[in-house]
């Protein structure tokens, strides 16, 4: 194309509108077909893809960690320690009633009561213990499903950005055809603009001639 506008721009003519006439005449004659052509296959695709959009998730703006994960998470980890503490307490307790059965103690003494409630106090303790664990345990689910939210959202948020870019790529191609019709336009109102610019300033030098006493044929006659 380069070639194509030195050849006519290198222009002879003698004529003070001979760069735009031949600048309209190069724009009117350009054959835009092929990129035309070229750029309705992009826009149709982008209108393709864009269809496409409906059927992929939305933007996340916020997103929340798994409250059903947290309570699994804790209802999990306090039956393992239910497991394993119930039939343990069960075995300390029967133990601990043969033993000080066996040390004379009976049921209802004083020793028998204060060895039986430190027992207590200590399973109650592992109890606590293992409730609090399973608190523990539900956080932690919750921090990681919260996570595993953030990942996804960002993920989809990106991918959608993405497949949007694209389109957008596709669209960014001038039109060509579009932008010839502004050439022509702007060449035709530099050449208007030129001729508006010569008849003011005739006028202008034909009003300066009249005020000054002067005439456009040779001095005014006495």
């Amino acid at each position: 194309m380069s070639k194509s506008i030195g050849k006519v721009f290198g222009t002879s003519s003698t004529s003070p509108y001979a760069y735009e006439t031949n600048y309209i005449n190069y724009l009117r004659n350009y054959n835009t077909q092929n990129y035309d052509n070229t750029l309705g296959n992009l826009t149709a695709q982008a209108l393709n893809m864009s269809q496409n959009l409906s059927a992929m998730p939305g933007y996340q703006f916020t997103i929340d960690g798994s409250d059903a994960a947290r309570r699994r998470a804790e209802q999990a980890t306090y039956n393992a320690y239910a497991d394993k503490l119930q039939p343990q307490f069960s075995r300390q307790q029967a133990d601990l009633q043969t033993q000080l059965i066996n040390q004379g103690l009976g049921v209802g003494t004083e020793a028998y009561q204060r060895a039986m409630s430190d027992l207590q106090n200590a399973q109650n303790d592992a109890w606590q213990q293992a409730a609090y664990q399973s608190v523990n345990a539900g956080q932690s689910a919750f921090s990681q499903s919260l996570e595993n939210a953030g990942n996804v959202a960002n993920f989809n948020n990106q991918a959608r950005q993405n497949y949007i870019d694209q389109i957008l790529s596709l669209l960014q191609g001038s039109v060509s055809g579009y932008n010839n019709q502004q050439h022509l336009y702007n060449a035709n109102a530099g050449v208007q603009g030129r001729i508006d610019n010569a008849k003011q300033q005739a006028w202008n030098n034909l009003g300066s001639m009249l005020k000054s006493g002067g005439s456009m044929f040779g001095k005014e006659a006495k």
